[in-house]
């Protein structure tokens, strides 16, 4: 199981109730956006090197960003469901464990490292 959220710090004001018909300040080219993903899948070990899959159900938040004479400003965009995979191995050595993933369909890597008690 692997659980995943990113998300950029939105120092805006927030409007939940806000539509893109009733702007009238300029809009930014970059969107506010949050990802959250749980991943279960599974795998196979031989020796010391793991392979597996995951299969994903996400979420994804996005926000219209801008300014006025006030300051900063956001309001919804989209909230939509998504479900993806990931594929990845894993290597044990003697003190650590690497772990690296690939989600070609969100198009991101993550790379894990844990300490062994052996």
């Amino acid at each position: 199981m692997d659980y995943v959220m990113t998300y950029a710090i939105d120092q805006n004001s927030y409007y939940p109730y806000g539509q893109i018909n009733n702007v009238d300040f300029p809009l930014s080219k970059n969107d506010w956006k949050k990802e959250s993903t749980f991943y279960v899948g599974g795998g196979k070990r031989i020796g010391k090197i793991g392979i597996h899959g995951m299969i994903g159900f996400g979420n994804e938040v996005i926000r219209w960003q801008g300014k006025d004479a006030i300051g900063g400003i956001s309001f919804p965009k989209s909230n939509s469901s998504f479900t993806t995979f990931k594929v990845g191995i894993i290597r044990d050595f003697k003190f650590v464990t690497l772990k690296i993933d690939t989600d070609p369909i969100r198009g991101y890597t993550q790379i894990g490292i844990g300490l062994n008690n052996k």
